[in-house]
Formats: C-alpha cells, sequence, structure tokens
C-alpha cells in the first residue's frame, strides 16, 4: 500500500519510495500501563513544567491535580470501554428527552477541514464511503496523508491505519508545540467492535500527542456512526404491532400489559420511551423500498388461493395474480404519502381493478381480500422499518454527542471532536 502525501511546499516523506513500514501487529496497552505511562509523562512533565522552574510546593499541588484529571480521564474512558454500560447511558439520555444534537466543529477548525477536503478531494476523487485522511500542520507547510480505507476481513478500520501513521510521522522529526493534527474520518469513529474502539484509541492517543509532543488534534466526520452504525441491532424486535402498541398505550406500564394481552414481547421502558416520544414521519415514499424480489415475497400467499385447483384453472390464475401483482407497482411512486393514504391507495387499487373473464367470481373476490391483506403486511412492515431506521439514526447521534460531552471536560485543551458543516449552519462550541 502506497502512502499518499501531499504537501504545499514539501513531502514530509521526501526521499521514500515505499510506505514506511507499519508497526508490527499486538495487542493495545491495557487503560492501566496507559495510565501508568502517562502518570509517568505528566510527573516529568510537572518537574521540567515545560523549560521553567517548578517550586516544590506548585510542583506538589500541580502533580496532584494532574493525576486526578488523568485518573478521572482514564476512568471516563473505561466506561465508554464498557459497551453494557454506555449503551445503557445513551439510552437514559434519550428517555429523558435531554438534547442530542449534532456537535459541530467550531467555524475556524470546520474550515480548515472543508479546505483540506477540497486538496484531498482533488488529488483522490470525492468519495462517500467509509474512508479517512489526516493532515499534520505546521508553521511552515501542511502534509496530508490518506485517504485510506477500511479491511473488514482482517478487522482493520481506516482510523488504525491513520494512528499508526501520525504515530510514525510524529515519530520521525522534532516536533513542535505549534504543529496540529487533523483527523478526518466519514463516519464518527466507531465506539464499539470486538477490539479497542476506534473513537477510544483516537481520544487516547491524543492525550499521548499532546503530553508528549504539545500536539493539538482535532477529529471531524460527516455522519454520526455511534457504536456499530446502521448494523445498530437495538431496535431489531420493533414491529408494526409494537410500534402501534406503544402509540395507544399512556405510559410503560399499560403498554406491558396491552402487550403481554397481545403476544407481544414487551420493550423495556427506554426503548418504550424511544418510540414513545420518536418523531414518527407523517410522510413517506415507498419507491426505493420495495423492489424485485422483496415486492413479489409480500404477495405469495395470493397464489396460495388456486394451489389445490385443476392444473388449467391453476395456470390461468397464477398468470392473472402475477399480472395483478406486476400492475400494483404503480402504487409506488416517488410521491410521498402518508400510512393512512397508502393502506386507502391499495384498497382502491384491489377494488377497481378488473380481472380476467377467465377467473371464476370467487377467486376474484377472494385475490381482491387477499391483494388489500398482503398490501396492507407490507405498508406496516416499511413503515416499521423506517421506524427502526430513524432510532438508529437518533441513537447513534446521541451515543456520539453523549461521549463528546463526557470526553470535553478532559480534553477540551487539546482535543475538538465534532461534525463538519459544509452548510451555513451556524458553528456550536462545546
Amino acid at each position: 500500500m502506497e502512502l499518499t502525501t501531499l504537501s504545499r511546499k514539501r513531502s514530509l516523506l521526501s526521499g521514500y519510495e515505499k510506505e514506511p513500514p507499519l508497526y508490527t501487529k499486538k495487542c493495545l496497552k491495557t487503560l492501566l500501563d496507559r495510565y501508568e505511562t502517562d502518570r509517568a509523562t505528566e510527573h516529568a512533565k510537572l518537574k521540567t513544567s515545560w523549560g521553567r522552574p517548578c517550586t516544590p510546593e506548585a510542583c506538589v499541588n500541580g502533580r496532584s491535580q494532574l493525576l486526578t484529571d488523568t485518573e478521572s480521564f482514564f476512568q471516563q474512558v473505561s466506561s465508554w470501554a464498557d459497551t453494557q454500560y454506555s449503551v445503557k447511558k445513551v439510552l437514559e439520555h434519550l428517555k429523558f428527552r435531554q438534547s442530542s444534537d449534532d456537535i459541530l466543529l467550531s467555524e475556524s477548525v470546520n474550515k480548515k477541514f472543508l479546505e483540506f477536503r477540497c486538496d484531498i478531494t482533488e488529488e483522490c476523487g470525492a468519495e462517500d464511503k467509509q474512508h479517512s485522511w489526516a493532515v499534520i500542520e505546521k508553521q511552515e507547510e501542511v502534509v496530508m496523508y490518506g485517504p485510506y480505507y477500511p479491511n473488514y476481513n482482517n478487522g482493520e478500520h481506516s482510523e488504525d491505519i491513520l494512528i499508526k501513521q501520525t504515530q510514525e510521522l510524529l515519530e520521525s522529526e522534532t516536533v513542535s508545540e505549534e504543529w496540529k493534527v487533523y483527523v478526518f474520518t466519514m463516519n464518527s469513529p466507531c465506539l464499539a467492535r470486538n477490539t479497542d474502539p476506534c473513537m477510544l484509541n483516537l481520544v487516547q492517543k491524543a492525550k499521548e500527542w499532546w503530553s508528549v509532543y504539545g500536539v493539538k488534534t482535532h477529529i471531524g466526520f460527516v455522519k454520526s456512526w455511534g457504536f456499530k452504525g446502521a448494523k445498530e441491532n437495538l431496535f431489531r424486535d420493533i414491529n408494526y404491532s409494537q410500534v402501534d402498541c406503544i402509540n395507544q398505550a399512556e405510559d410503560h406500564e399499560n403498554y406491558v400489559k396491552a402487550a403481554e394481552k397481545a403476544d407481544l414481547n414487551p420493550l423495556c421502558e427506554n426503548l418504550f420511551s424511544d418510540v414513545k416520544y420518536l418523531q414518527s414521519p407523517t410522510r413517506f415514499s415507498l419507491i426505493n423500498r420495495v423492489q424485485g424480489s422483496d415486492w413479489k415475497s409480500y404477495f405469495r400467499s395470493m397464489h396460495s388461493i388456486f394451489e389445490s385447483k385443476p392444473e388449467e384453472e391453476k395456470k390461468i390464475c397464477t398468470q392473472e395474480a402475477n399480472t395483478v401483482i406486476e400492475a400494483a407497482q404503480v402504487l409506488l411512486s416517488e410521491k410521498s404519502g402518508s400510512f393512512e393514504e397508502y393502506l386507502d391507495k391499495g384498497g382502491a387499487f384491489a377494488f377497481d381493478y378488473t380481472f380476467s373473464s377467465q377467473v371464476s367470481d370467487v377467486i376474484q373476490d377472494q385475490m381482491r381480500l387477499t391483494f388489500q391483506q398482503c398490501w396492507k403486511e407490507m405498508v406496516q412492515d416499511k413503515y416499521a422499518e423506517i421506524i427502526r431506521e430513524k432510532l438508529t439514526e437518533d441513537f447513534n447521534q446521541c451515543a456520539v454527542h453523549v461521549f463528546i460531552k463526557d470526553i470535553v471536560k478532559f480534553t477540551k485543551e487539546y482535543l475538538e471532536i465534532g461534525r463538519m458543516q459544509f452548510s451555513e449552519e451556524a458553528p456550536q462550541v462545546v
């Protein structure tokens, strides 16, 4: 893999024909190991006070404060390493309807990211899928490297490569305290995976780079990934029956009783609250949600109507059923509609459809009724799918919001994390 570097003055890696060798893969230090290393670094930093004499009293007081801050920092990071605990924390945040808007990069930092992104795009082309790149900004030049892409076959995320490259670049020269590191990733760094999550790795590296080199780090992203992104499975059991049951219940206690009567598995109170207070879409489009085999699968039961009929009649009915199903696709227009409007469309289509005279009146009536039932189930399924997607999107955004709020208390001196802005949004400062 070739290391891509761009420089406005000169390449930091001039003379290298190939990418510097990556570190040998090995397990990351435990949080405790990192804490001990960081504590030693902070102690040495206090003794020298960046080249200024340190009085015994100031040194003791300063060391005590730094160790307290360091301990608190690693305790906070450790709590987020416990995925079960941190997921519950995010759900609690959502339950009490606390603010979970995107935390945006500051205006000046966002401007830098947009400039760097323009350079990267001009050199390497635009990209919508997950990728990462980084920039080390010095007084006299900037060094850009990337973009890098994840290799899910071996469990490597794009941020893993960036961290290794940044570490090597910082170690390769005498670093000035004026240097800054800008890390871009399309999706916000993950908060959960089988090994150390990217977000926690980056935050701890930012602390290390600040402690060792005095370098500040900025992390910008476009989409909130949360713990598992679109693969988040917290809401997998929320179907239309659950949504309908929740909407009709006044509170969680009444919902549990109604769910048990309806033979549904009751959701916990946090999930109940998420669905109950979700701003459900009033209008939506089905045009891109039901296509091909997925569309046909919803109407399979129409063929069971004439399954036991004589072969010739069965052949005629099968052809007619296929014609009805194909003709019904006109209902999936790009124009959005409400849930009730979609149900009415299906009912009107079934009532008005003109069947072949070769199909008996009895079979026609059965086809009309069965079509309406199939159509209703499809609309309900797709509506619930939209609800699950919205819940996942809100949850992922909230997870990143809560994490940044938790961490910024300890890292605001040297680390900024936020979503990039591409419009005239008012910048938010954490």
